[in-house]
Order: structure tokens, then C-alpha cells, then sequence
């Protein structure tokens, strides 16, 4: 299983956007209970921090069930103009309270013309709450609701930003160093993972045109394109020649109970190859959906490459030795993908991945043996005929067999301690303290 990120759970995320001095971004998703002051979740520190950084918030919460309401600690790092902003295709409500619970400000509805209260960025009903307000450095507290106190409007999903200034920074991870806008410039995510792949915090831009696009690579069937957050989206799955696919468009979609403008485009009977997934705000009279979302991307079968060969291993049984395989892009550290496999019992091995076609070095080692890589193995199609000699004796798993290794096997000599008996006889004996001996100085590739 791969997944680019996970949607579920609690995370921090600090993602650096741009070169120093630009604002760093730090994602959260909201952490439960945090009904009240006591149990404010702590989000840290706004403003320009002890690096000399500018650090800006974004929160991707739920309030459910109703009455839920959500509050969080935040360090402003010194005198200024700060902004709260709640992005929601429902109705929330914002409010701040000084370090003592007292009431600063309350904002339910953008007001037009007035720049100085509701949520500017966001073009959905100007039901989005925000506050911009002149604060002293201190502690203080958010609080988001909604204005409904029952019902399907009482429930929904929201991104809280909470950034230094009155404009909000406009960053998309995807586009840093380029963009996304078109099928030439897609973000590259290829062939997907062997269950689902996420592609989490993706940002359109507010009030503008901006189209994300997404490259993928599938084998044959089907394939259920999801988005996921607080904004107001549309899905187009498109072919490698551009062309959107029948039924391949999806502007709302009931999947999210919290966010009924999400979208989701469910397709069958899909040739294996090269698709384009595109995601754009739906179109206000105020301008274009923005905002954060996740694309979740499942139902697919994914592209294996078999990867075949023969491990040699002094060891007896190795069809019970768990070998580990793992995937670099060639001539580099970048491990793009590992496995544990198995061999029969004369080291003979079937084993697939799932990564993009390419050029890759491949490295193999079993729990005792120094690793051993070959290199330059192109994976544009199924691979055979790999042989992997490893040399036994590294029971550190350091990558050279040295004084620590014959420790081992001296501490759990006349032992059955299985980590220690490296020819698998069912005891530690001189034949394991042979293999060590003979192997003393022996180093692992890198």
C-alpha cells in the first residue's frame, strides 16, 4: 500500500512553500475534544516566529454533532493586524477571546464593502465567517460554530486560517516552482498504489480560474475520483489525447454528509493507460470556489510491474527468509518504493511493484546479509533474470560484518535464538560463528 498522505487522523504538517522569508504554512486537522477554553487545541505561534519566519495556520476541522463547537490556542507573535477566517459551504460563526475568555470580536456573514469584517476571500453565499482585527502580541482563542443549532446545516466541514495581515496567502503545494493550470504542466502522480492514493492539501486559488491537473497512470477497469474538504469543487476525468470521458464530470455529490458540493466521478470498464483528473471551483457570482481540498483517488486496478530473479543466501530453508526489496530512482537515495518477499527454496522469486516505469536501482537484502543492489534495471516493462548474491553474517543490520556481529553470535552461542543462528540449523553454534568469521570485513553496497 501506498498513499501519498493520510486523510484520517490527526496530523501536523508544516509544509515550507517558497524561499526564506515567504510564509510557511502549517496544517492541522482539528483534535477532539476542544469544546471549550480548557481544551483548546494549541495551534502554536502566528506571525514572524524566532527564525525569522512567517508562520500562517490552517486547521481543516468538522463540527459534529450538533451544537458542536470548536475552539483553538493561538500565540501571536507580536503586535498587528491579524485575520480568522472560516472557509464552509454552510453557515459558520468565528469568535475571539483574549487569554482570560473574555469576548474580543463575533462575525457570522461577510459584509460587502467592508473590509474589515466576514470572510473577503471565499465567493460562496457570504455566509463565511472571518475577523481581521488589530491585536497586541498575546494568547488568545478561536472559537467556530455554526449558526444553525440542529439539522443538516448544523454539521459541516471547514479550513480555519489564522494569518498575519489582511491577505491571505494564496499557495498551492503543487504549483511551488511552476504550475498546474494546463495537461502539459499536471501534477505528476503516475501509477497509482496498490489500494488508493490520496493526494492531500491541494488549494485553489480564491475567487479566480484556476484549474489543478493531475496525471495518472491505471491498469484496466474502473476508477472513483473523490474530493474531499470545505470548499465547492468539480471533477473531470480526462484521456491521455484531453478529451473528458462519458460521464466524467461531477460538479456535487452526496458522498460527504459535511460538504454536499464535494464531488465524485465513478467510471467503469476503463483501458489501461494515461489519465488526466482536473479540479475547479464552481463558478459564484462572486467568482470562483477557493480553498483547500483532498482528491482521493480509489476502485482502480493499479499498474504491476513483475519483478523476478533468484536470491543465493547460505542459509538453509530460504523459502522461509522474509528478503526485503527496495526501489530507488536510479543512482540516487530517492526510495520510491519496498517489499518484503519470498523465495522457494532455491531462491527463485516472484515479486511486483507498483511505481512508474523508469530507470531504478534495486536493492536486496534478508535480516542477516549485507545489501546488495543492481543497478540501472529498467522498469518500462516486467523485469527478469535479477540476481542478488548476499553474503550472510550482518546480524546489525549496519551493513558490515565486523566485531558487533561476532558478539552476537558469542553471547548466543548454544542458543536456538533465531536472530543469532544465521544458517537457520535451529541453534547457534561453530557454524554460525564460522560464517561470521569467514565473512569478518565484508561490506554491503550503498
Amino acid at each position: 500500500m501506498r498513499r501519498i498522505a493520510s486523510l484520517f487522523g490527526s496530523f501536523v504538517a508544516t509544509l515550507a512553500l517558497s524561499v526564506a522569508q515567504s510564509p510557511q504554512l502549517d496544517f492541522f486537522t482539528e483534535n477532539e475534544a476542544n469544546n471549550n477554553i480548557a481544551t483548546a487545541q494549541d495551534i502554536g505561534a502566528v506571525g514572524v516566529d524566532a527564525n525569522n519566519v512567517r508562520r500562517v495556520k490552517i486547521v481543516r476541522g468538522l463540527i459534529n454533532p450538533d451544537g458542536d463547537t470548536d475552539f483553538y490556542r493561538v500565540q501571536l507573535t507580536q503586535s498587528g493586524t491579524y485575520s480568522f477566517r472560516v472557509d464552509c459551504t454552510l453557515d459558520s460563526v468565528l469568535t475571539l477571546y483574549n487569554v482570560s475568555g473574555i469576548l474580543i470580536a463575533e462575525n457570522d456573514d461577510d459584509e460587502l464593502g467592508n473590509n474589515n469584517r466576514g470572510n473577503r476571500d471565499t465567493s460562496f453565499t457570504n455566509a463565511d465567517s472571518a475577523i481581521t482585527i488589530s491585536l497586541s502580541a498575546g494568547t488568545y482563542f478561536v472559537q467556530v460554530r455554526s449558526i444553525a443549532s440542529s439539522g443538516v446545516l448544523a454539521r459541516f466541514r471547514y479550513t480555519l486560517r489564522v494569518f498575519e495581515g489582511s491577505t491571505a496567502p494564496d499557495y498551492d503545494p503543487y504549483e511551488v516552482g511552476g504550475t498546474n493550470e494546463t495537461f502539459a504542466t499536471a501534477t505528476e502522480i503516475g501509477n497509482l498504489a496498490d489500494d488508493f492514493t490520496l493526494i492531500p492539501n491541494a488549494f485553489l486559488r480564491y475567487r479566480q480560474t484556476d484549474l489543478d491537473h493531475y496525471r495518472i497512470e491505471i491498469g484496466a477497469g474502473n476508477l472513483t475520483v473523490y474530493t474531499f474538504g470545505a470548499t465547492d469543487t468539480i471533477i473531470t476525468v480526462f484521456d491521455s489525447a484531453f478529451n473528458p470521458l462519458p460521464n466524467g464530470t461531477n460538479d456535487d455529490d452526496s458522498h460527504d454528509p459535511f460538504n454536499p458540493f464535494t464531488s465524485r466521478v465513478s467510471l467503469s470498464n476503463l483501458p489501461a493507460g494515461i489519465y488526466y483528473i482536473r479540479v475547479e471551483g464552481f463558478s459564484y457570482a462572486g467568482g470562483r470556489a477557493g480553498g483547500w481540498y483532498d482528491v482521493l483517488i480509489t476502485d482502480y486496478a493499479p499498474v504491476r510491474r513483475f519483478i523476478s530473479g533468484r536470491v543465493n543466501f547460505a542459509r538453509q530453508n530460504l523459502s522461509v527468509v522474509p528478503f526485503r526489496m527496495q526501489i530507488f530512482q536510479a543512482g540516487t537515495q530517492n526510495l520510491q518504493s519496498q517489499r518484503t518477499f519470498n523465495t522457494n527454496n532455491a531462491g527463485q522469486f516472484t515479486t511486483y511493484t507498483a511505481i512508474m516505469g523508469g530507470t531504478v536501482d534495486i536493492a536486496v537484502r534478508a535480516p542477516t546479509s549485507l545489501r546488495r543492489i543492481v543497478r540501472g534495471v529498467s522498469l518500462n516493462s516486467d523485469v527478469s533474470g535479477l540476481v542478488f548474491d548476499l553474503v550472510n553474517g550482518d546480524l546489525n543490520q549496519d551493513n558490515v560484518i565486523d566485531d558487533a556481529d561476532l558478539l552476537q553470535v558469542l553471547f548466543n552461542f548454544g542458543s536456538n535464538n533465531t536472530l543469532a543462528d544465521l544458517n537457520g540449523d535451529g541453534i547457534v553454534d561453530d557454524a554460525d560463528l564460522l560464517t561470521v568469521l569467514f565473512n569478518f570485513g565484508a561490506v554491503g553496497d550503498n
